[in-house]
């Protein structure tokens, strides 16, 4: 598995910068304030909960997740570089899923981007633009969580969240191309998809065997994107953002 480190961006809020680029097409002095944040950024181990102060996540994979009294999980959405953990305070019903890291991470204190915030008053100020865009972003990985868990099938649901985490790694300038590491288990995968391991593992072997992805270790290659899109019924975030 991936060490987070080994892909850690040059500064932590680059992947950050990445994504307010493609998703909010912010204006040049704000994309300045932004690069010039001092974050203080800390290694986080696999396995640790995210909890307290807002965080931006500079490497590695995390999840927002609910465990049922049985031990059963339902990972809500995945957590990966350039999103926020714990900063909007009027999003509440996010406080009920628990954010934990997946491989070993690395955040940063978000606080300056909070002190950003406050500084430029108004809902009209540039910035407060880009977070409402931003907090659009999160509302629709959750629309697609649930059209994949109440409506598609196995197959539809792997190949759109393949879709789905290989777009946002391009947003945030994580990967390029039609490939991306995928640094987590199948049992991950399962809990995500709501299936059995079993059943996620056939599924993954039937993508292979159709041609339209490939595997090698971590390595993932979208072969066909735009027939795995059209079979999934994949919505690019860009473009359910208004982005072209």
């Amino acid at each position: 598995m991936i060490a987070a480190w080994d892909r850690s961006p040059a500064s932590p809020v680059d992947p950050l910068v990445h994504r307010v680029e493609t998703l909010a097409a912010p204006p040049p002095d704000l994309v300045a304030a932004l690069r010039g944040l001092t974050l203080r950024d800390e290694p986080v181990n696999a396995r640790a909960e995210l909890s307290g102060a807002p965080r931006l996540v500079a490497a590695g994979w995390g999840a927002r997740h609910c465990i049922l009294a049985d031990g059963r999980r339902q990972i809500l959405s995945f957590v990966l570089p350039g999103d926020l953990v714990a900063f909007d305070p009027h999003r509440a019903p996010l406080r009920y899923a628990a954010t934990v890291s997946l491989t070993a991470m690395i955040v940063a204190d978000a606080a300056p981007l909070l002190d950003l915030e406050t500084e430029a008053a108004g809902r009209d100020a540039p910035i407060a633009r880009v977070l409402r865009t931003l907090a659009g972003a999160e509302e629709a990985l959750l629309a697609h969580q649930v059209t994949r868990l109440g409506r598609q099938t196995a197959y539809e649901r792997m190949a759109h969240l393949l879709l789905e985490l290989h777009e946002r790694l391009c947003i945030a300038g994580v990967e390029q191309g039609d490939g991306f590491t995928l640094p987590v288990t199948q049992e991950v995968l399962a809990d995500s998809l709501g299936l059995s391991i079993v059943h996620t593992n056939r599924t993954i072997q039937q993508l292979r065997r159709d041609g339209l992805v490939r595997m090698a270790g971590t390595r993932v290659t979208l072969v066909e994107p735009a027939r795995l899109a059209a079979l999934a019924d994949y919505i690019p975030l860009a473009r359910m953002l208004g982005r072209p």
